[in-house]
């Protein structure tokens, strides 16, 4: 197993988050069940070794070009973290966790504060939409425009999304 990044490589109090992207080389005979198993047993370690520490694995044998955290509220492309502001975040972890849905811009206007605020001619959603697509570079296409309805997050297979995991056993 190797690790390919780690936020936050020092963890020392409760409350703290710590992120482990493992690339494993040769899966074999291991199912994915059990190595989900595995992941949870290491989520368990670590939280016994530090008390109220938020845990997220991410297994893949492949090198994952864009991962997008919910529960830590991060992105990472190619390893580096995308800085996005509240607005942006909020807009794009909506569409993820509504895939293949038009969502008007009336209902992403009220998700974050910075969007509520309204410009003389009402495209601030627009410029957010536009400024995430900048930020996710070769993978700004996973947001779509549907003409006169609003955008739609298009699922795409180099693209990992990390919702908060529930308890799995082997």
């Amino acid at each position: 197993m190797e690790i390919l990044d780690t936020r936050n490589d020092v963890v020392t109090d409760a409350g703290a988050e710590l992120v482990l992207v493992l690339r494993l080389p040769d899966i074999g005979t291991h199912s994915s069940r059990d190595l989900a198993a595995l992941a949870d047993a290491l989520r368990e370690a670590a939280q016994d070794l530090v008390p109220g520490v938020s845990t997220h694995t991410v297994l893949s044998p492949t090198p994952i070009p864009l991962i997008i955290d919910l529960p830590a509220r991060d992105v990472l492309l190619d390893g580096r973290r995308v800085l996005l502001s509240h607005s942006e975040f909020e807009i794009l972890a909506y569409l993820v966790r509504n895939p293949r849905t038009v969502v008007s811009r009336a209902v992403l206007r009220d998700l974050g504060n910075g969007v509520r605020e309204v410009d003389s001619r009402g495209r601030n959603v627009d410029v957010h939409v536009s400024r995430i697509r900048t930020k996710l570079q070769q993978f700004g296409s996973i947001i779509s425009t549907v003409r006169g309805s609003g955008y739609r997050f298009d699922p795409h297979p180099a693209v990992h999304i990390t919702e908060l995991l529930t308890r799995r056993c082997a």
